[in-house]
C-alpha cells in the first residue's frame, strides 16, 4: 500500500517542482504590472497610489486577467475624449506578457476597469487591456463610444491626444450640437423606417431621451439642440433650392 501512495504522489511532485500551478499567481501579476501603471497617465487619479488598484481573473478557455482601479473625482473632471485616452496610454503600458505567471494554461489582460472610490453615482469606464492595436473603444456604465463617437470633444490639457487628432481643423471637428443632431437624426430614421411610420407624440420623446443619455445631457438640451439644428438646415435647404 505504501509503495501504491509513492508512485500516486510522484505526478504531483513533479508538477510542484515544475511550478505548474493551476491558478494564476495574482500576487505576482500585480506586483510586476503595478509599476507600469504607476508611470502612467492614470496614476495622478489613483484615490491611494497602486493600492488601489485590485487584480482578479476569469477561468474561460484561457485565463483572463481583469483590472479594477479606484479613482478620486478629479478623474471625472475629464470629458470623454480626455479619458479614453487616458485609459489607451495607460492600456499600452500594461499589455506584456504574463504566461510565466499562469501555470499550465494561458492566459491574458482582459479589462481595465476604473470606478468612483467615493461615490457609487459616478459611471464606471473600462477599455480592454490590448486596445492599442487601434481598436479603442471606451464602455462608460455598459455603452460603447470609439474615438471617432467623440470627435467634437477637445482633450484637455495634459492629456496626450491622438496624433491623427488636429484641433486647428476645425471642420473636421463635428461640434456637440452637429453630433446630437446628426444622431437624433439617425435614430428617428431607424425607429420609424425613415419617416413612414413617424408618430410624433410617441417618437419624439424617445429619441430625445435617448440622445440626452447617449450625450450626458439633459432631456431639454437635446430638444433645444435638435429644434435649432433643424431650423438652420431647413433654411439652409431652401436656400439651395431657390438659387
Amino acid at each position: 500500500m505504501k509503495k501504491i501512495l509513492a508512485y500516486a504522489a510522484a505526478p504531483c511532485l513533479v508538477l510542484l517542482l515544475n511550478g505548474c500551478s493551476s491558478e494564476p499567481e495574482i500576487n505576482s501579476i500585480k506586483l510586476d504590472t503595478d509599476s507600469s501603471i504607476e508611470d502612467s497617465k492614470l496614476a495622478d487619479y489613483l484615490a491611494d497610489g497602486t493600492n488601489s488598484v485590485s487584480y482578479s481573473y476569469k477561468e474561460e478557455d484561457k485565463y483572463k486577467i481583469n483590472v479594477k482601479a479606484k479613482v478620486d473625482n478629479t478623474f471625472y473632471d475629464n470629458n470623454p475624449l480626455g479619458i479614453l485616452n487616458i485609459l489607451s496610454r495607460t492600456v499600452q503600458d500594461m499589455d506584456k506578457d504574463i504566461s510565466d505567471y499562469c501555470g499550465r494554461k494561458d492566459c491574458e489582460f482582459g479589462t481595465l476597469k476604473v470606478v468612483s472610490a467615493t461615490s457609487t453615482k459616478k459611471d464606471p469606464y473600462s477599455m480592454k487591456i490590448d486596445s492599442y492595436d487601434g481598436d479603442e473603444v471606451l464602455v462608460r456604465d455598459d455603452v460603447k463610444y470609439k474615438r471617432e463617437d467623440l470627435t467634437y470633444y477637445k482633450d484637455p490639457d495634459g492629456i496626450l491626444p491622438d496624433p491623427n487628432y488636429n484641433e486647428n481643423e476645425e471642420e473636421d471637428v463635428l461640434t456637440l450640437e452637429d453630433a446630437v443632431y446628426q444622431y437624433m437624426e439617425d435614430k428617428f430614421d431607424e425607429i420609424t423606417n425613415h419617416g413612414e411610420n413617424y408618430i410624433p407624440e410617441i417618437d419624439d420623446p424617445k429619441v430625445i431621451k435617448a440622445a440626452a443619455e447617449y450625450f450626458d445631457i439633459t432631456e431639454e438640451k437635446a430638444d433645444e439642440i435638435y429644434v435649432n439644428k433643424a431650423v438652420e438646415e431647413g433654411e439652409s435647404y431652401n436656400g439651395e433650392d431657390y438659387e
